[in-house]
């Protein structure tokens, strides 16, 4: 007798369990030295440590490329568990996406805790349409606690901010990521002291975004889950979301996955979702999204990357 069919909605079900529960062991982010617990004291010194936060992949391939074969990676989202986090390098980079044209939430608290003994400190930051003040602002939070940064610049990738953008249209768009990626390689790896200038122009369309927005300039897009995000039905409760949520603040309900907790606004559940089934409340002044079909995760990165850089189970 053969065996029946499945469903396409049970196999997508039956892969995303797979990846969300396996995490895809060997898809490219490395643990500290391999402790015996995640929250053991670090004690190697690496060559090249790059710290990174991802959500749809960008600074993820980013961090790999800086890091090349002979660096070592390590997410942001997992490393911020360690109560006093030292780290000690010949070389030390933070690689995290823009938010509201500063470090997300997660990053900047991480900043504030971890101690880095290094020659050489670096800090690239990836975003879509505007960095603005970010090299300035970033500066200033390492300065006031006790990190002299060496470079700090950006890249253009994809914008993945779903209210703005139709992640379509700026998949289609040229943003010239590959000569961007070797000139900020090209100047780390010849240690060039730069921090890239902001402009007048640039602190003013920042000034007037947050006079208009009204949001927070420390912590902008840091809040609740359940504030801005619904499952529709097409939900096939597979976990993904609750294993790509850097504060695992997703569960699966019902067998339905649920939102509730701490959030960052990165949409890694949104854009992670293997059946499309996260969508965004539109929140005043926020418009609702240009396409609900559409969404993005960086071409060189796997869903068992994201994964395994943001799971939070293990904690």
């Amino acid at each position: 007798m053969k065996d029946p069919k499945i469903s396409r909605r049970d196999a997508l079900k039956i892969m995303g369990a797979a990846c969300a529960t396996t995490l895809l062991a060997g898809c490219g982010v490395a643990t500290a030295s391999e402790p015996e617990t995640p929250l053991e004291p670090l004690q190697k010194k690496y060559k090249r440590l790059i710290l990174f936060f991802t959500a749809t992949g960008n600074s993820l391939y980013i961090a790999r490329e800086l890091a090349g074969e002979g660096g070592t990676l390590l997410s942001i989202a997992q490393e911020t568990h360690r109560e006093n986090p030292v780290y000690e390098a010949d070389e030390i980079g933070i690689v995290c996406p823009i938010f509201c044209f500063i470090p997300p939430t997660i990053v900047q608290e991480f900043i504030k805790k971890a101690t880095f003994h290094a020659q050489y400190l670096f800090c690239i930051g990836t975003y879509g349409a505007n960095s603005t003040i970010f090299p300035e602002y970033t500066q200033k939070l390492c300065k006031e606690h006790g990190k002299e940064m060496n470079y700090i610049n950006t890249i253009r990738m994809v914008d993945n901010y779903l209210p703005y953008y139709d992640m379509n249209q700026q998949k289609a768009e040229d943003k010239h990521i590959p000569e961007q990626l070797a000139e900020v390689k090209a100047a780390i790896n010849s240690r060039t002291n730069f921090i890239r200038p902001v402009s007048e122009q640039e602190k003013g369309f920042c000034e007037g975004y947050y006079r208009h927005s009204g949001r927070d300039r420390v912590n902008p897009t840091f809040t609740r889950s359940e504030k801005i995000f619904f499952t529709t039905d097409a939900c096939i409760g597979c976990s993904v979301c609750q294993s790509v949520c850097p504060h695992e603040s997703w569960s699966v309900v019902d067998g339905k996955g649920k939102p509730e907790g701490d959030c960052e606004t990165c949409f890694a559940c949104v854009h992670n979702c293997p059946s499309k089934a996260i969508s965004i409340i539109p929140t005043p002044p926020e418009p609702e999204e240009p396409n609900r079909n559409a969404r993005y995760r960086n071409p060189n990165v796997k869903l068992g990357d994201i994964i395994q850089a943001n799971s939070q189970r293990k904690f």
